[in-house]
């Protein structure tokens, strides 16, 4: 799990490290991003995905408002987002809410309370792990089995290896979703591939054939230029012209 930290405290983001990394998350390692100025986190943003996402009110260069505005403009999808502020007023829990952060916490910081409000903000968007209440989750025709590891294409299974199934249940769960490389790496492989490898790009080959993610069906599975890869699915008549359409469209608007 990706979590990025915006603070220009040494010590705030040395507690909030610490409180992060011991959410109680079942079998996924927790990375913790520590920026300090908004620019450094607007490029962050251009390489990596992050789960969740905490800033604070008051930065060097800008403010947690600012960001949160810039994100709803520029990026595919809001991250969830905590605001992080000594503000405590009704008025600014208000603006903070309503421009898009999930929730909205106090400082000085209290661990136990941040982490049962980060807990409850990644649930919502459903970042845990969860277990499985069906025998299967499907999309479409398209049907997987986390139990046994499977995966149904119109009522047949169709063989992959065991690193295909978790890139192709990992970008059904997140469909719509642009993952970036690293993102993708460190969830299916630990990180144990280089990053510059053509490692993902061949396993992405293979689920979208395995898969028979086309047009024709209603499916996307295309690369972001210099950032990774989204699945998505529309009707046949909404499906753009453009495979990377994102990214183009984020580097256009972006303003440094």
């Amino acid at each position: 799990m990706f979590i990025a930290v915006l603070d220009d405290d040494p010590e705030i983001v040395r507690q909030l490290q610490l409180v992060l990394c011991e959410l109680p998350v079942r079998g996924v390692d927790i990375r913790v991003d520590a920026h300090g100025t908004c620019h450094a986190f607007r490029q962050a943003l251009r390489r990596s995905t992050y789960d969740l996402v905490i800033l604070d009110w008051e930065l060097p260069d800008g403010t947690g408002i600012e960001l949160l505005s810039w994100m709803r403009l520029y990026l595919a999808a809001l991250p969830p987002t905590m605001l992080l502020t000594v503000r405590n007023s009704e008025e600014d829990v208000v603006e903070a809410l309503s421009q898009g952060a999930d929730d909205y916490i106090s400082k000085p910081l209290r661990p136990q309370e941040l982490k049962a409000r980060a807990m409850t903000v990644l649930r919502h968007h459903g970042r845990l792990p969860m277990p499985a209440r069906a025998p299967q989750d499907c999309y479409g025709d398209i049907c997987f089995d986390p139990r046994g590891q499977t995966v149904m294409r119109a009522g047949e299974q169709v063989a992959m290896t065991h690193q295909e199934w978790r890139l192709a249940h990992l970008l059904f769960s997140n469909i719509d979703r642009p993952l970036s490389r690293g993102y993708i790496y460190e969830r299916i492989w630990g990180g144990e591939e280089h990053h510059s490898t053509r490692t993902l790009d061949v396993h992405i080959y293979r689920v979208r054939r395995k898969l028979d993610l086309v047009a024709e069906r209603g499916w996307q599975l295309a690369a972001v230029y210099g950032y990774g890869y989204r699945l998505r699915h529309f009707g046949i008549e909404e499906l753009p012209e453009t495979e990377s359409g994102w990214e183009e469209r984020w580097m256009d608007r972006s303003a440094e």
